[in-house]
């Protein structure tokens, strides 16, 4: 006798079903990438460069030298930092947005 490999429908169908999972995956996957740049590139921003740096544009508020930012909901991005040592730009700087970064860079 031979022997013949027997297909069942469960076993011929597990394949495809298989594949549209993973491509399913691959898609949810790429969908939230997507969307994490598009959240990072309308919210992203740069970090204070140091804590001394924020003090200093605090105690300038509180003196009256300069005027108070309003608050803004940035969400600061490792890495970018605004490198002057002025602690007004980098006050000002810090409320930027990384879509509004073209304006000087």
């Amino acid at each position: 006798m031979s022997e013949h490999a027997v297909v069942t429908p469960e076993a011929a169908s597990a394949s495809p079903r298989r594949k549209r999972r993973w491509l399913r995956a691959l898609g949810w996957t790429a969908l939230g990438l997507v969307s994490l740049a598009a959240l990072l590139y309308a919210f992203g921003g740069m970090w204070v460069r140091t804590p001394e740096m924020r003090a200093a544009y605090d105690a300038m508020v509180a003196r009256g030298e300069q005027p108070k930012l309003p608050a803004r909901i940035v969400v600061p991005i490792p890495g970018c930092v605004c490198h002057s040592d002025d602690p007004v730009l980098q006050a000002q700087h810090a409320r930027r947005r990384i879509r509004e970064c073209s304006s000087c860079h």
